[in-house]
């Protein structure tokens, strides 16, 4: 009895520990954080660039890494991502991972290029590759705007990605995308990605959203700049939208993506001035979509608070109730006009919407190939869209009312 206890012993303990064969240490790993993809100069060949995190930066060991980068950065020339994976190896004495990759750069002449959709892909088969990446498309080569980044405020590029990925919550500058949002809606409908460049051309606008990334008047500081989005469908990339229009198409989706953002208004107590506001959102669109008639009906309720943030004029706002009306009318109309002329430009140029609002449309059906059948994107762009926005005020700041001050300084 004891002979056969032991044996059975012996034979689950070998299977407990055969997973252990193919362990790794983490000083024999090369763990990439990055990956660049460019478009190469013989067809149908890509260059993929792979940003790989020095594991000694910023930790006990950095005494004996003061003079080593905080990553490396190696570009390879392949058809596809994972033999580009493979020929990285030839040059890397550690075992390339993507367990911690975070963020899938893409290039705009790539984005552009039918090539693009069968690159992405196919590289999703490696089990590495994880769907919550990042996904940003770059105005200039990838690879240039990873060796471009060297953000003075953190050295280590995971961290610098995941910090500025917390941020986008807060702005709405630009949309939160990833992997698996990409091959959920790209078949279809309109995708938002991050647009971003290391590139400067700046320009002054009046409105402080409406700005393309490489357009905002920055004079120092970090050389990236990531604002508005790039538009895809069918996996290919066709135009792009501005901060402003970005901010908007994550407001008109059904469900809250942005914890709060700032936004400044013509003040019409005093127009020579502009108000700025925080607005948060404590509930979700609501969409109503009519499919029985011809064209469409699109029914969109947005619900806001808004808050006073910054009030040039030095208007009392506070005490006077029909100033109060007076300046939640302007912004509604203002955020009304501008969703309008957001529609009308995904309609007449683009064929698509990226609000989600065909998941509203799809409740109209029975089946999935009667709403397949029905054709969304060919009725969005004839639909007729009501887009109406509820704000309340929630305060009026840290202080009851504006300072008076009176004219001459006396």
């Amino acid at each position: 009895m004891r002979r056969i206890g032991w044996k059975l012993g012996i034979v689950l303990a070998a299977l407990f520990l055969s997973g252990c064969g193919e362990r790794l240490e983490l000083e024999m790993q090369a763990f990439v954080v990055a990956i660049g993809l460019d478009k190469a100069e013989k067809e149908n060949l890509i260059e993929v660039t792979f940003q790989i995190s020095n594991p000694q930066v910023n930790t006990s060991q950095a005494a004996e890494a003061q003079k080593e980068p905080p990553a490396d950065i190696v570009t390879i020339t392949a058809p596809d991502l994972l033999s580009a994976k493979e020929m990285a190896q030839s040059s890397l004495p550690r075992k390339i991972t993507f367990s911690h990759l975070e963020t899938i750069l893409i290039g705009e002449e790539l984005a552009r290029d039918k090539l693009f959709k069968h690159i992405i892909g196919s590289a999703i088969i490696d089990p590495e590759m994880r769907r919550e990446a990042m996904m940003i498309v770059t105005k200039e080569p990838a690879k240039d705007f990873i060796k471009n980044n060297n953000p003075t405020m953190e050295t280590r590029p995971h961290k610098y990605y995941e910090f500025i990925r917390q941020n986008w919550k807060h702005t709405g500058y630009v949309p939160l995308s990833n992997l698996n949002t990409f091959y959920q809606r790209t078949d279809h409908e309109l995708f938002l990605a991050v647009y971003a460049t290391a590139q400067r051309d700046p320009e002054e606008h009046e409105n402080d959203d409406t700005y393309l990334a490489g357009q905002v008047p920055q004079s120092s500081g970090d050389p990236v700049q990531m604002m508005g989005s790039a538009i895809l469908r069918n996996g290919q990339m066709i135009g792009t939208l501005d901060g402003e229009e970005t901010r908007l198409s994550q407001l008109l989706r059904r469900k809250n993506l942005i914890e709060a953002m700032t936004a400044s208004f013509p003040d019409p107590a005093n127009e020579e001035y502009r108000i700025s506001v925080v607005f948060n959102r404590s509930e979700n669109s609501k969409i109503r979509v009519n499919t029985d008639r011809s064209p469409a009906k699109v029914e969109v309720m947005v619900p806001m608070k808004m808050r006073i943030n910054s009030n040039l004029s030095l208007e009392d706002y506070t005490r006077n109730e029909e100033r109060q009306k007076r300046l939640v009318k302007a912004v509604e109309e203002r955020l009304e006009k501008k969703s309008d002329e957001l529609v009308m430009k995904l309609q007449e140029e683009y064929g698509g919407e990226p609000f989600v609002w065909y998941a509203a449309t799809r409740k109209n059906f029975w089946t999935m190939k009667q709403f397949e059948d029905y054709g969304w994107s060919e009725h969005f762009t004839e639909a007729d869209v009501d887009i109406d926005f509820e704000i309340e005020i929630e305060s009026f700041g840290e202080q009851i009312r504006p300072p008076s001050l009176k004219q001459g300084g006396k």
